[in-house]
């Protein structure tokens, strides 16, 4: 049980399932514990770039309608911090994309400094993207994301197991997915 509260995770995306991981991180402690001599504090990293929409209240569970327009990484953030107290300071909120832009943010360093990464993503080319850094940088990460109606979750240790990159997901067709709906008929 120490070894879970002494994690650093990085979560990518805070939707519908970045929602749920959250949720489930709160409930079993996880990056909940101090600094203790020589071992670092638990941390949760969270970052989305996306607003909450009203499509978004029927899935994504931490948000309500007084929520709308704000950023989905510092609300969920605070949702799963009320669920559990000990998360207080414990859980950072960050609006910025993963990709070769903000490399300068989230750096070699960065990820080195993470226990595991997890995504919760839509589109594939971001989701290639995390897996490469994770090989390059020996982190592990579950791997989870939708494409329209499809979901795929994958658990990637780096030199161990096939990583995400290594086979090809169906090509987007251009499709809106299913999970950015604005408006229903």
């Amino acid at each position: 049980m120490e070894e879970i509260q002494h994690c650093r995770v990085f979560v990518i995306g805070s939707g519908a399932i970045g929602c749920e991981l959250l949720k489930n991180y709160a409930m079993i402690n996880l990056s909940t514990a101090d600094k203790k001599e020589d071992r670092k504090a638990g941390e949760i990293v969270v970052t989305d770039p996306d607003h909450i929409e009203n499509s978004n209240l029927n899935r994504q569970f931490l948000f309500r309608e007084k929520h709308l327009q704000k950023p989905k990484s510092v609300t969920a953030a605070a949702a799963v911090t009320q669920m559990n107290p000990l998360l207080k300071g414990k859980i950072r909120a960050k609006l910025d994309k993963v990709c070769d832009a903000t490399k300068d943010i989230f750096s070699n360093d960065f990820f080195e400094d993470m226990t595991i990464v997890t995504n919760a993503l839509d589109n594939i080319q971001a989701r290639q993207y995390v897996d490469l850094r994770c090989v390059e940088n020996k982190r592990p990460l579950l791997e989870s994301g939708t494409l329209s109606s499809k979901v795929h979750v994958q658990v990637i240790i780096p030199y161990k197991t096939e990583t995400y990159g290594s086979k090809a997901d169906p090509a987007e067709d251009g499709e809106i997915p299913h999970c950015t709906l604005k408006m229903f008929p």
